[in-house]
């Protein structure tokens, strides 16, 4: 069997690779506490450039992710910035759009509506006083006698009887010349005497003529009749009778001129392609002869209607007690023309307000996100292994946080790597002294061997069980080498085979008691070689100064969730405040209590704060040390450094 070099701290790091010239080394810990690490001066002093092919990539891994691509907070913050600002203006656009739509649609209904009633209200007020001048006529004896009359009127006789008719109803102010065009006395001989204001006789024999044999058989005050012959008029034709005996002498032709009974001219300035109508209430089309609106206007008013391939709102009134109807057309695309210029305008000035606000906030968020890639930056350093790498001042209140937090863990960054260099150089230093002084084990257990048969067959028991002692405690560590913790129960049979030797040593002057509590603690786990060296350092530096020997107690008990190793002695003891426990680049701490250091080291790296070694001593008084772990029966700690 042959034995290769074996680590004698396996509790610091793996064993010892070699890779050529130089020495290759691992941490297996991460959030060590090094309590008794040097300053950070010399440390940085005395360690070569960071430069470490390890430690970038564990950097990389905790800096850069798992190499997954993010999304950037820049193009967030913008993408917001772009959803704060579109979504009112978007929302502004539909609801200008909808109220001014609605708005429009609303006036354009209600000037429909106030011009048709006003139209209405005129139109029957003409209507009413020709049907009063209708009876007046009638009635009057002048007029009565020139229709019994069959000589033609003289001048004189007109004038009186249109006089008359004026006076009577006031035709200057209730008749506008421009609507009522003629007033009309006809005889069945075809002989017709023209009565309107100032005798000016408008009608053409002509016209006369052919709308009285058109409409002989006529005979209505509430309804008006078109000759299609004269489309531009429309007449209220009505028998005249002698109110006496009721006979008919002739007819009363009433000429109405249809652009000045329906004046358009107040709704086409407004929405130039209306279309106004005059229809009777039989169906009759009295103006505009288009099909397409006659159709349109029987669905009845108040709503939109398609007529000549166009979308129109319709209202209709009756000229009560006329039977004649008015129908007012009003273009979807007119009402709605206003609406679309108004948006075009909106949409114009929106979008200048948009664009302006974009550029603002965009300069905005490169402004406040300048700390930020200040920051990318230097982890971007740290990331490559720069761990100089350090955030300056920001302007910012959370970026200088955030800056300073940064700059902590690059200085933890750089605490550790010179941690980890150093451990692996006091590895690599310990490697090298074992090496040079390590003998094959299996050439010394045949030693041993060779010795105990000889002091066998000399009869030298004492001697035979010295040898056996040793053998046994170099074949204890040899065999529990690869493990960093091992059982309570291994570690006192270390130091059984240890004091043992010593007894042998300093015969009757040494004595030694281990007192356990509970023997369910010997399977609990604890760091190989605990409590022998606090052993050694009690005979070595406790008892060998002082003349005539002494004891050393090993106690161990449970209490608390914690486990308990106290080892004392009644030796010369020292001083515990001078004691340094901080190891040194050369592997040794002042006082020669390397031993007291390098269980502390261990405990630390172990266990954290969680392990402690309290010492009690005074010169001429003893030593007192306790060691307090955590009680570990499931050997968590137990690991292979091969």
């Amino acid at each position: 069997m042959e034995w290769d070099s074996f680590d004698i701290f396996p509790w610091i790091a793996h064993p010892v690779r070699r890779r050529g010239p130089e020495t290759d080394f691992s941490c297996p810990f991460s959030g060590t506490i090094l309590s008794f690490a040097p300053p950070r001066e010399e440390k940085l002093a005395a360690r070569p450039s960071p430069a470490r092919p390890d430690v970038i990539k564990w950097v990389q891994n905790g800096l850069g992710g798992h190499g997954m691509k993010k999304p950037s907070l820049m193009m967030l913050a913008a993408l917001l910035c772009c959803i704060l600002v579109l979504f009112p203006v978007v929302c502004s656009i539909l609801y200008f759009s909808t109220s001014v739509a609605n708005r429009l649609e609303a006036d354009a209904q209600g000037t429909a509506s106030f011009y048709i009633d006003n139209l209405a209200e005129k139109a029957s007020s003409t209507l009413d006083t020709l049907r009063g001048s209708v009876y007046y006529l009638m009635s009057d004896s002048r007029t009565r006698r020139i229709m019994h009359s069959a000589d033609e009127p003289t001048h004189t006789e007109r004038l009186s009887v249109e006089e008359s008719l004026n006076r009577a109803f006031f035709l200057g102010n209730q008749l506008d010349q421009s609507t009522v065009t003629g007033i009309y006395l006809v005889k069945d001989n075809q002989r017709y005497l023209s009565v309107l204001r100032s005798g000016i006789y408008l009608g053409t024999s002509t016209r006369v003529a052919h709308v009285y044999n058109a409409f002989r058989e006529v005979n209505s005050a509430r309804e008006l009749y078109v000759d299609p012959a004269y489309p531009d008029y429309c007449y209220l034709i009505v028998d005249y009778f002698d109110l006496d005996t009721l006979a008919p002498l002739g007819k009363i032709i009433i000429e109405l001129s249809i652009a000045g009974l329906a004046d358009t001219s107040y709704l086409t300035a407004i929405y130039p392609e209306s279309v106004v109508m005059l229809r009777a209430t039989d169906g009759r089309i009295l103006s505009g002869q288009d099909a397409a609106f006659a159709e349109a206007a029987l669905a009845g008013g108040g709503r939109y209607v398609n007529a000549a391939g166009e979308e129109y709102y319709h209202i209709s009134r009756q000229l009560s007690p006329s039977r004649v109807l008015i129908d007012v057309f009003v273009p979807r695309s007119a009402i709605f023309a206003t609406s679309h210029e108004a948006i075009k305008i909106y949409l114009f000035f929106a979008s200048a307000v948009l664009l302006l606000t974009l550029a603002a906030g965009a300069a905005a968020v490169y402004l406040l996100s300048k700390p930020l890639r200040h920051m990318l930056e230097k982890v971007n350093r740290l990331a490559a292994g720069d761990l100089t790498a350090r955030v300056g001042a920001t302007p910012y209140w959370e970026t200088e946080r955030m800056g300073r937090a940064l700059n902590e863990m690059a200085d933890h960054l750089e605490d550790l790597f010179g941690e980890v260099y150093e451990q692996g150089v006091l590895l690599r230093d310990a490697e090298f002294k074992l090496l040079e002084s390590q003998i094959r084990p299996h050439f010394i257990f045949n030693v041993l061997e060779l010795i105990n048969i000889r002091c066998l067959e000399a009869g030298q028991n004492e001697i035979c069980h010295m040898v056996s002692n040793l053998a046994q405690l170099l074949r204890a560590n040899i065999t529990h080498r690869h493990e960093q913790a091992i059982p309570l129960r291994e570690e006192l049979r270390y130091v059984r085979y240890y004091l043992e030797l010593q007894k042998e040593r300093f015969a009757d002057s040494l004595s030694y008691s281990i007192d356990l509590e509970d023997p369910s603690i010997l399977d609990y786990y604890l760091p190989k070689l605990t409590i022998q060296p606090l052993v050694e350092n009690s005979i070595v530096h406790g008892l060998e100064p002082k003349r005539g020997g002494g004891s050393v107690y090993v106690g161990i008990w449970e209490d608390e969730d914690a486990l308990y190793i106290r080892v004392s002695d009644d030796g010369v003891g020292f001083d515990a405040s001078g004691v340094d426990l901080e190891i040194s680049a050369e592997g040794e701490s002042r006082h020669n209590h390397i031993a007291l250091a390098n269980i502390v080291r261990r405990l630390q790296l172990l266990y954290g704060e969680r392990g402690e070694l309290k010492i009690v001593s005074a010169p001429g008084k003893g030593a007192e040390i306790t060691v307090i772990l955590p009680p570990d029966s499931g050997g968590q700690r137990r690991g292979s450094d091969a």
